[in-house]
């Protein structure tokens, strides 16, 4: 298990335009990323996802919500198609007012629904945002019991070829 979710860790490092940055990450910190990454979602209780297997998902239309942690200006600006925007901070304190300010706890259920069994995945920008361990990590406190991370986000969404929308005219 731990080497499937550090394969799916480094499958989404590798689709993100992290590498796109004018310096080329080295080895090693390629390594570090995806550490981080598996420990975040060991720790967690949550499972990743690749933006592949979430094309997958929609593709098949499953029943899932979700969630774009972005502030809203950047999600206007691009996000998955059937998304629903709720902003999470980057760091996770555990405390509501300082992790979440897009919001109150009871739109963050009300947004997820009332089945606990639903499946939740969340995402942010890449694998260094934080936002989508914060929301995962959430969703697990107040809960859900099938919680995926897209660590790769919106730019490995992108990097893969796949559409997004956006609010912005």
């Amino acid at each position: 298990m731990k080497k499937t979710v550090l394969t799916l860790a480094l499958a989404a490092l590798l689709t993100s335009t992290v590498f796109a940055e004018p310096q080329t990450l080295k080895e090693n910190e390629v390594e570090d990323i995806v550490i981080k990454i598996h420990d975040e979602a060991q720790q967690g209780g949550y499972e990743l996802l690749s933006v592949n297997e979430l094309n997958q998902m929609i593709a098949s239309k499953e029943n899932f919500v979700l969630i774009d942690a972005h502030p809203k200006a950047q999600f206007d600006s691009a996000f998955i198609d059937g998304a629903s925007n709720f902003e999470f901070q980057g760091t996770f304190t555990h405390k509501w007012h300082d992790d979440a300010p897009g919001g109150s706890q009871e739109a963050f259920k009300t947004l997820l629904g009332d089945n606990l069994n639903r499946k939740v995945v969340v995402y942010c920008g890449g694998n260094k945002c934080g936002r989508s361990n914060t929301a995962a990590l959430w969703s697990k406190e107040l809960g859900y019991h099938h919680v995926f991370r897209v660590s790769s986000g919106i730019a490995g969404w992108q990097d893969a070829g796949f559409a997004v929308k956006t609010n912005q005219k």
